[in-house]
């Protein structure tokens, strides 16, 4: 106080008394502790904005087990690998007001998968990224049958709401008539078990869907990833995607939104300045989007 008001100097000379010292340096002390909690509620305050970006709405979560559910609790819809988990497990998250989507890759194939084998000479060539999948042939009857009447049945008799449907992007490998019919007999099959089918990814697929006025027949949404974020799977870090593939991607889902379908963005490690940019474009569309912290999703 002294070194602010004179205080020394004043109180020899008899201006001011030892009270009215402490009652200025009271008032002066909550001024700055009110002053100290403005900053911080400024300084805080987009981070507290990306905390609610994206709102607990929906989440990407492949490779949890039953035993991490509660990596869950904040999401409304989500996404898991439902071959790890009971037909009781999903019926507990349906009892906290979720909706369950399950993952379903129906162009290309895993080694870790156990019918990996069965299907091995249906293969096309390795999955660029993935050394532990493949390609594989979606015209084929038998593999269309597998995913519609075994993998489809065990998945829907589990009682999820939804197929996230994966590697329609096959197509763009192969982009053949008899390959495209095939990804539409899947789709077709899967109808039956009037589950909502989500394509993730498979722009190639989806615009020729949308050319031939059959998309929303088919599907019910698309998941798009990387529409601002950019994945490095050399060095394995996340940044900011080239704009121009964001420009593409925008225009791309402005047409899938035309036809009445739902859109989901699945983005990774955006920072807080990006995070708003894509709450903002989401909330602008009426979309749904999850930043997940990696490639793992877990």
């Amino acid at each position: 106080y002294n070194l602010i008001n004179g205080f020394k100097s004043d109180f020899k000379q008899g201006r001011k008394t030892e009270e009215y010292a402490r009652r200025v340096g009271t008032i002066e002390f909550f001024i700055g502790i009110i002053l100290l909690i403005v900053c911080a509620v400024f300084f805080l305050l987009p981070f507290n904005e990306y905390k609610k970006v994206p709102p607990s709405d929906y989440g990407v979560f492949l490779n949890i087990s039953p035993e991490e559910s509660d990596k869950l609790n904040e999401y409304q819809l989500v996404v898991i690998e439902p071959s790890q988990f009971s037909a009781s497990r999903i019926e507990s998250l349906h009892n906290t007001g979720k909706t369950v989507y399950g993952y379903l890759n129906i162009g290309a194939i895993e080694e870790f998968r156990p019918y990996y084998d069965r299907f091995q000479n249906l293969t096309l060539a390795d999955y660029e990224n993935w050394p532990d999948e493949r390609w594989i042939d979606a015209s084929s009857p038998e593999w269309q049958n597998f995913i519609v009447n075994e993998v489809g049945k065990q998945y829907a008799d589990k009682g999820i709401d939804g197929l996230f449907l994966d590697n329609t992007d096959v197509y763009y490998h192969y982009q053949t008539d008899s390959v495209f019919e095939g990804l539409c007999a899947i789709l077709k099959g899967l109808k039956k078990y009037d589950l909502t089918l989500i394509i993730n990814g498979g722009d190639t697929f989806v615009s020729r869907c949308i050319e031939e006025n059959t998309a929303s027949s088919l599907f019910d949404g698309v998941n798009q990833e990387t529409v601002f974020t950019r994945i490095d799977f050399t060095s394995k870090t996340y940044s900011q995607q080239a704009e121009a593939e964001t420009t593409y991607f925008q225009e791309y889902l402005s047409k899938v939104k035309k036809c009445g379908l739902s859109v989901y963005l699945l983005e990774y490690r955006a920072d807080r300045a990006l995070s708003k940019r894509i709450n903002t474009y989401c909330l602008e569309n009426g979309f749904l989007w999850y930043n997940a912290d990696g490639l793992e999703l877990r």
